[in-house]
């Protein structure tokens, strides 16, 4: 009866320290948002001060996703070269991580830093077709034609990583009467390892830096109508391929990409 007693009061204290914990956890969770709510408003009256409207629910929450570091793989470049030249390429390394790929149909050149360009192409099915099915199998989104009435011009296409697009990733077609000429842009690496941990920026703490940088350059802007978070591609031929988060804050006059890491601010 005894040992029954004792272990319903443990219960009870167990279940009152979960509710103590919660009611805990509840609270500063309230007061986080409410700190968040309460920054919002200070940039949206310092915004307003300077003659840009923001809106507080424009800002978002979300934490920015944390860094990659991105292995090249040469098997990776041939595969790539190999989707516009076919099989059985001759490869040549050029030195300075570069190496250049040869078929019939054309050549291609792959450097470490990501980049390519390939002239000629095997391709006979309908450019728009092709292209379409190129970007969905290699991440690329957001693809958009830009051609005359004879079927010449260029399709675009940015690169997503995780969900996230990465802005300065890019891939561009060539097109002349319906065929695919020329192929340049960045091709991201397969292996992939998370960078080392860092405290990234926050959006207020971005917008902050944006407002500080317009004021010292005199940018024209007047609103700002969105703001979200991205990827920066950043690499030489010497180092390392890497993405850093950024947050990309959209202007009616231009869109800024601001570097969780770093603070640099950068403009299309």
């Amino acid at each position: 009866m005894e040992r029954s007693r004792l272990k319903t009061i443990m219960i009870l204290i167990l279940a009152l320290l979960n509710i103590c914990l919660l009611g805990s956890l509840v609270s500063r969770i309230a007061a986080e948002r409410e700190s968040r709510q309460q920054a919002a408003e200070q940039l949206v009256a310092l915004f307003a001060a300077e003659n840009i409207a923001l809106d507080a629910n424009t800002i978002p929450d979300k934490a920015p996703p944390s860094g990659q570091t991105l292995t090249r793989s040469p098997n990776s470049d041939q595969a790539l070269a190999a989707a516009f030249l076919g099989d059985g390429l001759s490869s040549t390394d050029q030195g300075g991580g570069i190496y250049t790929y040869g078929s019939n149909y054309g050549a291609a050149r792959c450097s470490s830093n990501g980049t390519f360009d390939i002239i000629g192409t095997q391709i006979t099915e309908d450019a728009e077709s092709f292209c379409r099915k190129f970007c969905r199998e290699n991440h690329y989104k957001n693809l958009s034609f830009i051609l005359d009435e004879t079927g010449s011009g260029t399709a675009t296409a940015v690169r997503y990583y995780d969900g996230y697009p990465v802005f300065n990733c890019t891939i561009t077609f060539t097109i002349e009467s319906g065929a695919i000429t020329k192929v340049s842009g960045t091709h991201l690496p397969d292996a992939t390892a998370e960078s080392d941990v860092q405290d990234p920026l926050s959006a207020v703490a971005a917008l902050s830096l944006f407002l500080g940088m317009r004021r010292e350059s005199g940018a024209l802007v007047s609103v700002i109508t969105e703001m979200y978070l991205c990827y920066e591609l950043q690499g030489t031929t010497t180092s390392p391929i890497t993405l850093t988060p950024a947050w990309c804050i959209v202007t009616d006059t231009a869109s800024y990409y601001v570097n969780c890491y770093t603070a640099a601010i950068t403009h299309n």
